[in-house]
């Protein structure tokens, strides 16, 4: 890999976006962009145009990567239909952005059972989602002496995921 690569993880959601920017395997920026507009089309605008900006601020972000929102098997994912058609919206909301502004970023999808193993974080069956939670903010905690909310941690997770496995 080159230095000064840099990459950006994402934990999407249309109300609160988790993200962590690292370049050459250190964490520079983290932070989490929120929306509370009633219309989930206008939340969704709102996360672009602030990542957009944070996208800006850092340059040359040279690969992008998301938590994947599909189910992994049969019966596991978001349950609710509804919101997960929104998160798929979101998720290609960034790939347009990417793809118009951006060309150069690539963009891959990551589930969270994947990242969080790579981060020794124990998931999967029979561990609950508020339980995976409360180990992801353990694990930044403990990495990164950090103290962040769930999506930071999330986004955190997953860029040390790809940093870690020499994924870029």
């Amino acid at each position: 890999r080159e230095y000064g690569m840099k990459i950006l993880a994402l934990d999407l959601s249309t109300k609160s976006t988790g993200y962590a920017i690292f370049e050459d395997s250190k964490l520079i920026d983290y932070g989490c962009i929120t929306a509370s507009q009633a219309n989930p089309i206008d939340r969704i605008q709102k996360i672009i145009i602030e990542l957009d900006k944070i996208i800006i601020k850092h340059g040359d972000i040279s690969k992008v990567y998301a938590e994947e929102v599909r189910p992994e098997g049969t019966g596991y994912g978001v349950g609710n239909l509804h919101t997960h058609r929104l998160l798929m919206y979101t998720q290609a909301a960034v790939a347009f952005l990417l793809h118009n502004k951006y060309p150069t970023a690539t963009f891959d999808f990551i589930y969270p059972s994947s990242w969080r193993s790579a981060c020794g974080i124990k998931n999967g069956r029979g561990v609950r989602r508020d339980t995976a939670k409360a180990a992801d903010i353990k694990f930044v905690q403990e990495t990164f002496g950090l103290t962040v909310n769930d999506d930071i941690a999330d986004a955190i997770g997953l860029g040390y995921s790809q940093i870690s496995n020499n994924a870029w």
